[in-house]
């Protein structure tokens, strides 16, 4: 695929695409319908839900998912999937405190997926900093995104052969986070929230234009909501330092997922003792036992 063959900005211009930058204030009414969509309650001493670490770095730096579309290209409903996120926590997301906000797009790759359809891999990263604390670092998201194509050229490869890691011999299971119904209502206040386009969230055509029956597709950070529901039970609010998951399969409206983890080991980030935490979410309904998400954990 030639630069000419899908629209968007030439690939040099991709890589290293500097967003215009700016401020961000997380509003009270905002987390608060935030968190209710997660499904759990409200977070106490002004703390913000964790996944609000996607939409804020997204829009304080200046730029919306829309954008970010046309930036990359994308080719339709359908062709853009999250492959996964790194979320750093060095300090608690808060309500009401004013934070400088800076990113970039950091990886731009033409690859083939197992079946060998073609698609650009991207990486974006965006800093938060704490305006009222000397632009210390409060947080630092890495989102991978992948844009399928319709066709492909040499250009693009298959992904290395990734090294499969060794299974700690102890762990400690947390208890499981379950949400019976996803609810296509609150993906539609979530769209809000993010300032969305994306039709597959909120527009039953959308879905039943590509063979999925008219069942609304759930937001990824949604999805790693129930995730750090989960272990705020467990560990606190406010206890997650880093999550690194990748998603392997949408959900839908409907569905009945469940979010779990074990602690198999404990590291050093930021210079603290933190445990970490194999966790995944498992969809029960209407797959029993697929793995939707998966990935790891940092918690106190």
């Amino acid at each position: 695929m030639t630069d000419t063959a899908r629209s968007g900005l030439p690939d040099n211009e991709i890589l290293g695409y500097r967003f215009p930058g700016g401020r961000y204030t997380i509003a009270h009414w905002e987390n608060f319908l935030l968190t209710d969509c997660t499904t759990a309650e409200q977070l106490p001493d002004g703390l913000a839900h964790p996944v609000a670490l996607f939409h804020v770095p997204i829009l304080g730096s200046g730029i919306n998912i829309a954008r970010l579309f046309e930036v990359c290209g994308a080719e339709g409903p359908g062709s853009v999937g999250l492959d996964g996120y790194d979320w750093e926590y060095f300090s608690r997301l808060r309500v009401d405190s004013e934070y400088d906000v800076q990113g970039s797009i950091v990886h731009w790759e033409h690859m083939l997926d197992e079946k060998g359809n073609a698609y650009d891999a991207m990486k974006f990263a965006i800093e938060l900093r704490d305006v009222a604390n000397g632009n210390a670092p409060v947080a630092r998201v890495t989102n991978s995104w992948r844009f399928r194509r319709q066709h492909g050229t040499a250009a693009y490869k298959r992904p290395a052969e990734k090294t499969a890691e060794t299974a700690s011999t102890t762990s400690q299971s947390i208890a499981e986070f379950a949400v019976d119904g996803v609810d296509a209502q609150r993906m539609k206040t979530m769209a809000a929230i993010l300032r969305d386009p994306y039709r597959v969230h909120w527009d039953r055509a959308a879905t039943a234009e590509m063979g999925l029956g008219g069942r609304v597709i759930n937001q990824g950070p949604l999805n790693l909501s129930y995730i750090v529901n989960a272990l705020h039970a467990f560990g606190g609010a406010g206890c997650v330092r880093r999550l690194t998951v990748a998603f392997h399969r949408p959900v839908f409206d409907g569905d009945r997922v469940v979010a779990g983890g074990e602690v198999v080991g404990a590291e050093t980030f930021v210079g603290c003792s933190v445990r970490r935490v194999d966790v995944w979410l498992r969809r029960d309904d209407p797959t029993p036992g697929e793995i939707v998400v998966s990935g790891t954990a940092l918690i106190d």
